[in-house]
C-alpha cells in the first residue's frame, strides 16, 4: 500500500470525465492564452496521451511520454530515475490495481523548449485481488521539454496528496 500511495500522485489528468479545461487562476499570469498555440496543442495532446495510458492501464504506453532522461518525484519515496524505472513502478501499480478519478488543469507555461503544467486529480485505486479501494486527491506539476523531433516529452513530474500520511504523522 505504501508503493501505491507514493505513486497516486503522480496519476493526475488521467481518467474519465477528466477536463480538458483550464481552470481561471486569477493569480497566474494569462500566459497560457498568448503562448505558441501549435506548443499548447501539443501539451494538450500529450495529456491526452498520458490519460489514456492510465485509462488502459499502460505502462509502456506511459514510458513512452517520458523524455530519455526523466525523474519522477512519488510522495514519500526517493525519486525514481530513467524510463525503464518508471515504466516498471508504474508496470507494479497496473498489476495490483484498477484506477479510476479525474483532475483539473490549472496553468499551462511555454518557454523556448521547456514547459509545465500544474493540475490537481481526485483518483480511487481498487485492488484487483479484492478489498477496499484507495481514494486520494492532490496535485502535480509536468516539466516536459521538446524532442529534436519537436515532440514534447516528460522531463520531471512531481505529485503530492493533499491526504495527511497514512500513520497520521
Amino acid at each position: 500500500m505504501k508503493m501505491w500511495l507514493s505513486v497516486a500522485g503522480s496519476i493526475c489528468l488521467l481518467l474519465p470525465g477528466a477536463s480538458c479545461r483550464l481552470a481561471q487562476d486569477r493569480s497566474a499570469p494569462a500566459a497560457a492564452s498568448v503562448q505558441n498555440a501549435d506548443d499548447v496543442a501539443a501539451l494538450m495532446r500529450l495529456r491526452e496521451d498520458w490519460r489514456n495510458g492510465w485509462l488502459a492501464g499502460d505502462a509502456d504506453a506511459l514510458a513512452a511520454l517520458y523524455a530519455d532522461d526523466p525523474v519522477l518525484m512519488p510522495q514519500s519515496q526517493p525519486e525514481v530515475v530513467g524510463k525503464e524505472a518508471i515504466r516498471s513502478l508504474y508496470q507494479s501499480v497496473f498489476e495490483e490495481y484498477t484506477v479510476q478519478g479525474d483532475g483539473e488543469l490549472l496553468e499551462v507555461e511555454v518557454a523556448g523548449d521547456w514547459a509545465f503544467y500544474r493540475s490537481t486529480y481526485r483518483l480511487k485505486a481498487t485492488p484487483k485481488a479484492g478489498g477496499e479501494p484507495i481514494e486520494d486527491t492532490g496535485k502535480s506539476l509536468f516539466i516536459v521539454r521538446r524532442q529534436p523531433d519537436g515532440s514534447w516529452k516528460i522531463a520531471r513530474l512531481i505529485a503530492n496528496s493533499d491526504l495527511p500520511p497514512a500513520d497520521g504523522s
